[in-house]
């Protein structure tokens, strides 16, 4: 199934002629305070994975398609679908900063569906650090401590 959705995402970047495509590097997450004594708090903060993104190219805002996997939190492999939006902003000649939001599917990280990861953006016009940000969830029997996520984004065209 997950092969499918990269092999997927990869076809609709090779067919889009008319988009920015980034490559995305995964590597690195930070978790909050977790109650031990309630909930399996063993999380790892190495998480090294790939995707593809898929950008308008940017006038005001960008909208993107993205997909991806990556080694998570709890030592398994995870993978993603997501579509967002990200507005970005020039400070000075060669830096930009920007803020966006994406939604989709994801299996892994503890979640089996629909998710959320807003996110902000700095570095050059062709290489981006991502950060994103989840607050502490609590669902059913399960908690997810805060999450702070490190990737970067690689726009190749």
């Amino acid at each position: 199934m997950k092969i499918k959705l990269l092999a997927m995402t990869l076809a609709l970047g090779c067919s889009s002629a008319m988009a920015d495509t980034s490559v995305l590097v995964f590597g690195a997450s930070h978790h909050g305070s977790c109650d031990g004594t309630r909930y399996n708090c063993d999380l790892n903060n190495s998480n090294p994975g790939l995707g593809l993104e898929l950008a308008e190219p940017q006038v005001d805002y960008s909208l993107f398609v993205r997909g991806g996997s990556y080694r998570d939190s709890r030592r398994e492999t995870a993978y993603f679908v997501a579509g967002g939006g990200r507005k970005q902003w020039d400070i000075g000649e060669d830096f930009v900063v920007g803020a966006g939001l994406m939604v989709g599917y994801l299996n892994g990280s503890g979640m089996h569906g629909l998710a959320g990861l807003p996110f902000v953006t700095a570095g050059g016009k062709l290489l981006q650090l991502e950060i994103g940000y989840v607050p502490e969830i609590h669902w059913k029997d399960r908690m997810m401590p805060a999450t702070t996520t490190f990737n970067l984004r690689w726009q190749i065209d």
